[in-house]
Parts: C-alpha cells; structure tokens; sequence
C-alpha cells in the first residue's frame, strides 16, 4: 500500500511537458512527505512508471540529472473518472471561455478539453452542447485580428505582474513605442481591451489589443495606481465612455412607447428607475444614470420609440441629430 501511494505522490509532482523536475528533486518532495526512499529507489519506480502505457512520462535522456514529464499531448489522468456534469462544464467553458484564457492555460487545459469531448460522447449528454448558444445583444461584427505574439506577451505580463514595451497605433496616428504598465484586461462585445497605465503617469487608459503592433516583456514590476481596482473602475462606467470623459450624473426623463414599458419593467434601466402613465400609448420614466455614449446609442436603438424630455441639453442634442438626419436623408 505505501508503495502504491508513493507512485500516486511521484506522479502528482511530475508537470507537464515544457515544465520537468530533475530525480533528485523528486527524491527530496518525497523525503518531505515522509517517505523513506532513497535516489536508486526512486529512479527504478520513474523507470517502471514510464514503461506502463496508462503513465505516458518520459525524460530528457541527455541530461544529468534526468528531467521527468508528462508528454504534452498526453490526456490527464482522471482518480476518479470525470462526471458528465464536469465534462459539460469543461465543454462549456472551451466553447464560450476560450477567448479570456491565456494561451499557457488553454494549452494546459487542452488535454481536459479532449477527456470532456470522449466523456460526453459515452454518454446521454453528447448532442446538449448543440442546444446551447450564445446571441451577442448588439450588431455581431466579426473580431478584429490580434497578433499572436502580442496577445502572448500581455498575458505574460498580466500573470507576472511585469510591464512591457510595444508599438501601439492609435486611430488616425502614426505608430508610437511605449513602456506599457499593465492593470487587466476588459473584453467587451468582439474586441479586448487592455486597461493601463503608460510610463510612469498615473492616469488610467483603455488600449485595444488588435491596435498593437509588437510587445516585449520587461523586467519592471508593474505599478498600480493607488485605490484602482479593475472591476471598480468597470462598475463606475468607463467602458461606457462617459461624455466629454467626465462620470456625470443625470436625472433622466423619457417619453417612451407602449411596447417599452414591459421591455423596461423586465430588464430596467437602472435600480432607481420610476415608470408612470402618461396616455394609453406613452409612458413616463425616470432614473439617475451616468450620461455616457453608451446610454445615447441605446436610447438612438429604439428610434422614435424614445422622446427624451429631461435634461434640457440631451433633449437639444438629439433635436439637433434628428434634424441633420432628416436633412441627410432627403
């Protein structure tokens, strides 16, 4: 019995290939985990472990001392067997997470991604992945093309916490170098953002990632502006591109059609959101929002669906649009 749980120990302190561990370091966990075992002993379980085909480990052959992995495109060994529930969930996350992972983690996830693909197939769950879908709520433009490398470089920098350099072209700019300080990474509709800091200033901007040209890590540390926190400065409305660049506040009033009420009523506005009858076709909301591009292309979505009322220089500016639509379109 020690003997089989002394393999099941080994193999959990092998990685996966590009990563190895030497002999000796193996020798040493197991020491720590209080088994007595010496280096002979331990070579001659690394040799029979990799003869077996259940344990696809090798080594590097050429070095001393030897280096031990799993062999990359290995499938991970599963004590217990994966459940269908967790082999979905794994399918749904290669499906619809892929893109927020880095690619060190959706290499390493790979070999589960496989596993959950055979799991499904043996069982009553191998067609649920074709009755799931994802509808984007706006217009579904098709992404715009990262370079792999640059993508590569900004996840290393995010996961260790280091900065980097690239060329960034800005719309209507020549290309620009930059030292980029790297605070996380936003994804939003068909595009990703990284939200950063460049050089040594502090004020806070949004990059899209498609717009850089090249990156190299850095060995400076990152340097996060005092009280930024990622999912903060989301919640405070930045990535709805607030008007003139300033989170103002505004008592909004719209004259709104019929069929919005229910729409609104299902799915409101915003927590504080009031709706009152105005006529049997018209109805009255009211709501504190942050006056933000993104509020004035929701409220241009529902065309003449949406008066707005209140306040009086978003009522003009609409006015002022509708009449240059008009103008354009006779």
């Amino acid at each position: 019995m020690d003997s089989l749980l002394r393999y099941f120990d080994m193999l959990c302190l092998i990685p996966k290939a590009p990563n190895s561990i030497s002999t000796p370091e193996i020798l040493k966990k197991l020491q720590n985990m209080c088994y007595a075992v010496d280096l002979r002993t331990v070579q001659r379980d690394l040799v029979k472990l990799s003869a077996s085909p259940l344990f696809p480990i090798a080594n590097t052959e050429n070095t001393k001392p030897l280096r031990w992995f799993w062999i990359d495109n290995s499938s991970p060994m599963q004590l217990p067997m994966m459940s269908t529930d967790e082999a979905l969930t794994f399918k749904l996350a290669e499906m619809f997470l892929e893109p927020l992972l880095p690619p060190s983690v959706r290499s390493r996830l790979a070999g589960y991604f496989d596993l959950a693909d055979k799991r499904l197939k043996e069982s009553k769950f191998e067609h649920w992945v074709e009755k799931v879908g994802v509808v984007p709520k706006n217009l579904p433009l098709l992404p715009a093309e990262i370079e792999p490398s640059v993508l590569a470089v900004v996840y290393e920098a995010l996961l260790k916490n280091r900065r980097f350099k690239a060329t960034y072209q800005a719309i209507y700019k020549q290309p620009k170098t930059y030292e980029i300080n790297p605070l996380g990474l936003v994804f939003r509709h068909n595009s990703i953002y990284l939200v950063a800091t460049i050089f040594d200033y502090t004020d806070v901007k949004q990059l899209a990632l498609h717009r850089f040209k090249d990156a190299e890590l850095s060995d400076r540390i990152v340097s996060v502006p005092k009280n930024f926190v990622l999912n903060d400065y989301i919640a405070q409305g930045n990535f709805d591109y607030p008007v003139d660049n300033h989170l103002q506040e505004i008592t909004l009033k719209l004259k709104v059609a019929d069929f919005l009420k229910q729409i609104l009523l299902e799915t409101p506005l915003c927590t504080n959101q009031r709706i009152s009858q105005i006529d049997d076709e018209h109805y009255l909301l009211k709501a504190c929002v942050i006056n933000t591009e993104q509020l004035h292309w929701w409220i241009r979505s529902f065309g003449t669906g949406i008066e707005v009322l209140e306040p009086l220089e978003l009522r003009e500016f609409f006015a002022f649009e509708a009449k240059a639509l008009n103008e354009m379109y006779q």
